[in-house]
């Protein structure tokens, strides 16, 4: 049996904890919310208030650490140096000296960690259905959001970050160039990203995100050997260009079919995946095989974005 503590906000550890109850060796023995009492942590089951990692850590042998939090780096560094194994999700990660800091101690420690998804809705069906298409060659990513001037505050990481883990999903190759403009229309803050991607196997991603949209657009368009395909977050609609032999001049020789993409929580496939790495025993794990790589990505391109800002406002 593998015991687990989980810290982090509230909604955060209901969903983590109605996934771990499906999984048969996993033992939840502290939950702890963060974020509310200042430096410290509440204990669900015992009302205590603590602040002392290695009290909050106990005897868990396994630390899920959800959002940011004051006690959110000294939760994850305590853990690791004690030889736990932790699951953090970028929320709860300060910065990207943080993360080569605790990949440092997860590897002297001969420990998993591994970073979670954020978990955005609507393409863990889309890696599904076409999870046996052959490799990707061309993405275009378009994503315009309609936002309050108060909204746009810190939601272009957070919204960027939520989308290279789902190019991270479809493209298993290491990124190898990155092209980047900001524009600032009406603030001093970027609110429309032109991006151009590419990666070691040939792949490259064409990315426009907009945050002063009049009306919400959210759609990737992906080139594969045989086929395009056309998948629509909003709608959860999936739609194929094929080419079929035609047999004459009036035949169209392209086949198009659109069908529902069924949606799903994907936390319990990747906690799975998690506990499955630690049971098959403790090895390190490069920086794609830990989860971390998308949000390498994602402050890289955020701070290249800042450097080329243009501003109009």
């Amino acid at each position: 049996m593998i015991n687990v503590g989980i810290a982090g906000a509230l909604p955060a550890i209901n969903r983590h904890t109605y996934m771990l109850n499906r999984i048969h060796d996993v033992r939840i023995i502290g939950r702890w919310i963060t974020g509310d009492h200042g430096d410290a942590a509440f204990n669900m089951e015992s009302e205590i208030t603590c602040s002392d990692p290695g009290t909050i850590i106990g005897r868990a042998e396994v630390m899920i650490i959800t959002d940011k939090s004051s006690l959110s780096s000294r939760l994850a560094t305590y853990a690791l140096k004690k030889a736990k194994h932790v699951l953090v999700y970028p929320p709860a990660i300060s910065s990207v000296n943080e993360v080569n800091a605790l990949i440092k101690l997860a590897r002297e420690a001969n420990v998993i960690l591994k970073c979670g998804r954020t978990g955005s809705s609507g393409y863990s069906g889309l890696v599904k259905a076409i999870s046996d298409k052959g490799p990707v060659n061309l993405i275009d990513f378009h994503h315009s959001i309609m936002l309050l001037q108060e909204e746009r505050q810190n939601l272009l990481f957070n919204q960027l970050l939520a989308d290279i883990e789902i190019m991270n999903s479809l493209i298993r190759a290491r990124n190898t160039s990155i092209r980047v403009k900001g524009h600032s229309l009406l603030s001093s803050r970027p609110e429309v990203i032109n991006a151009r991607l590419e990666f070691d196997n040939g792949c490259a991603v064409n990315y426009y995100c907009n945050l002063l949209a009049l009306q919400s657009d959210h759609h990737i368009t992906i080139v594969l050997k045989d086929c395009l395909l056309k998948y629509d977050f909003n709608a959860y609609e999936l739609s194929r260009w094929y080419l079929k032999p035609a047999f004459n001049q009036n035949e169209n020789p392209i086949f198009i079919e659109k069908i529902q993409v069924e949606q799903g929580d994907n936390l319990y496939d990747d906690l799975m995946t998690f506990f499955n790495l630690i049971r098959s025993g403790p090895a390190f794990l490069s920086i794609y095989d830990n989860g971390f790589e998308p949000l390498v990505m994602t402050d890289r391109i955020h701070e290249r974005v800042l450097k080329t800002l243009v501003q109009f406002a």
